[in-house]
């Protein structure tokens, strides 16, 4: 069982490592107050998204590997959450007491665990971890706390040619706290969330990378003289040279780590919402930016959509690949009551631009 599973990792890694490695995530807060995550969704494939909400007391029963039955639940709080591959699975989404998941590709690392004996009421596969998670929990300390009686599963998706998507995850809770979770040495493996994340290697390894860069500043660069001749610094950024600009994970995780750091602290929520917009344009992937080539076939990421958490007012604002139109969704204006319907609405959009023309005509000077 041990060696099928690595194998099932490997294949999947194989498959999916030419195509999805370049999600982003990180936490801003302002001066106000509110928290914000910000996450972008990259992928090869197209992931043809929905919107979908989750009320309180839905009940699910989840399937082990075996096809014996899993763990159970009755949930206690609604979500609201975005899937992929039109399966009924939180890849992102956040709860009503404010409690965020997201799900980032970690290739190469991944190996969920396997069951113990007798312990399959306690299995949950991982393509409903983040529902598990979104449905029961509103601090990360009974997150914690829950992590240790769960084992987390493989699960084939058919829609993938049975494939097993190698994953990590951010949680936050409202007041800004948060840990990443990595399956790895049949163990859940925590560590305290930093605020920002990206995809592989293995969430220890990009916090230690970190130290290589702990020189570069915003400020830029002195004058010097050397020989009797001044040496100045030919523009903006000399701060920051050595920042690394390219799409890969590691150098994605030091420039957002970067920027989150330094920019400047937004007053409120509108403010704040509109910062990480500017932010997450610099780790922006389209069509043909960045790819790869096997078997004579092509490859590229896009970056599909990104969606944006505020945590302290409960709105979820989301853009896609083709539309960067903000769209908003107010969490408080959502039925989450037991009974109440389950909503799902596509997320991908046509292009779109705004017609300022016929404005435009009536200003005057």
């Amino acid at each position: 069982m041990q060696i099928k599973r690595l194998m099932i990792a490997v294949s999947a890694s194989c498959l999916f490592s030419l195509s999805a490695e370049a999600c982003t995530d990180f936490k801003l807060t302002a001066k106000d107050g509110t928290v914000l995550i910000t996450r972008s969704m990259e992928f090869g494939a197209d992931l043809q998204s929905n919107l979908r909400t989750s009320p309180r007391g839905t009940e699910v029963t989840t399937t082990t590997p075996n096809k014996q039955p899993g763990m159970s639940w009755k949930s206690k709080y609604g979500y609201i959450y975005l899937d992929g591959f039109n399966i009924d699975a939180a890849f992102d989404g956040m709860n009503e007491e404010g409690l965020t998941f997201e799900y980032l590709y970690l290739p190469g690392e991944t190996q969920y665990q396997s069951i113990p004996e007798g312990k399959d009421s306690q299995a949950i596969p991982y393509t409903q971890f983040g529902n598990w998670v979104l449905a029961n929990f509103k601090s990360i300390d009974e997150v914690k706390e829950a992590l240790n009686n769960v084992y987390v599963t493989d699960q084939s998706l058919p829609q993938l040619g049975s494939a097993v998507l190698p994953a990590h995850a951010s949680i936050y809770d409202a007041s800004g706290k948060g840990i990443v979770v990595e399956f790895y040495n049949e163990k859940i493996n925590v560590f305290d969330n930093m605020g920002i994340m990206t995809n592989s290697p293995k969430y220890d390894w990009h916090t230690t990378n970190l130290r290589n860069f702990i020189n570069l500043s915003p400020v830029n660069a002195e004058a010097i003289t050397s020989n009797g001749i001044t040496y100045n610094s030919v523009g903006q950024g000399s701060g920051a040279i050595g920042l690394p600009g390219d799409a890969s994970p590691p150098s994605r995780f030091v420039k957002t780590a970067f920027m989150v750091k330094n920019v400047y602290e937004a007053e409120n929520s509108k403010e704040l919402v509109n910062l990480a917009e500017h932010i997450i344009n610099n780790v922006d992937l389209p069509a043909g930016y960045v790819r790869s080539i096997n078997n004579g076939q092509t490859a590229t990421d896009t970056t599909q959509w990104v969606v944006f958490k505020d945590m302290t007012n409960k709105m979820l604002y989301y853009r896609t690949y083709h539309d960067m139109t903000l769209r908003a969704v107010a969490l408080k204006e959502l039925n989450f009551a037991e009974n109440a319907p389950a909503l799902k609405m596509p997320l991908l959009s046509e292009p779109f631009q705004i017609n300022m023309t016929e404005q435009f005509l009536k200003a005057s000077k």
